[in-house]
């Protein structure tokens, strides 16, 4: 498909905003915009037409119920009691309200507010939690991460005004780790974050280099 036409810019651009591009289309349009800086400054100016009207909109917070089940799936609280095979149903849920937060929220990087995401694989496990609060980002790889000896994973921002990715660092492949946020990315808005497989150390040149394995997004809490 050619990505350069600018009709065809502005069509995925729409679809991506609106929240109407999902599954794997969204993951490889998310992966293009790591390095397309046309289609990043597309993204960006439909982002800028459509946000008046998400800022009228009045948030909604899902149901306790939602919110516990979430928890379950994601490890960060144990079953009341015995769960049957409800992993579908509880993907489903999640992906629902992450995806009714981030239409809810305004698009603005908070100063102090926290916020996370969960990067997920394509079977919907979670990889790593990753909270940013006050300029500090603290990450906890789960189980699921496959440990490598002779890459790494690097995580990525990407500018919602179209701007080049900016490094993150370099994600832990287990345990929990936490580090000082680059001034470069005070006061930036945020598209979504990604995760690429780089050379041992990290990428040689600032920009991703390898192929993108994952994207999330940070929601507001």
């Amino acid at each position: 498909m050619n990505y350069q036409q600018q009709e065809r810019q502005d069509a995925l651009a729409v679809s991506y905003v609106l929240g109407a591009m999902k599954g794997k289309a969204r993951l490889r349009f998310q992966g293009l915009l790591m390095q397309d800086p046309e289609l990043r400054q597309t993204v960006w100016r439909w982002e800028q037409h459509f946000n008046p009207v998400v800022e009228r909109l009045k948030p909604v917070s899902p149901d306790a119920k939602v919110w516990q089940q979430i928890s379950w799936r994601l490890g960060w609280q144990a079953p009341a009691k015995p769960q049957r095979s409800y992993w579908k149903e509880l993907t489903v849920l999640a992906a629902a309200a992450c995806f009714a937060l981030v239409l809810l929220i305004p698009r603005q990087q908070p100063t102090l507010a926290e916020q996370v995401a969960v990067v997920q694989n394509s079977q919907a496990e979670a990889l790593w939690l990753v909270q940013w609060q006050q300029g500090t980002l603290t990450v906890q790889a789960t189980a699921a991460v496959k440990a490598l000896t002779d890459a790494d994973y690097e995580l990525w921002m990407l500018p919602a005004n179209g701007a080049a990715p900016v490094s993150l660092g370099l994600l832990p492949q287990q345990d929990q780790r936490q580090w000082a946020l680059p001034t470069t990315v005070a006061g930036v808005q945020i598209a979504a974050l990604a995760v690429s497989l780089e050379p041992k150390g990290g990428s040689p040149t600032g920009q991703p280099t390898g192929p993108v394995l994952h994207t999330a997004q940070l929601v507001r809490l």
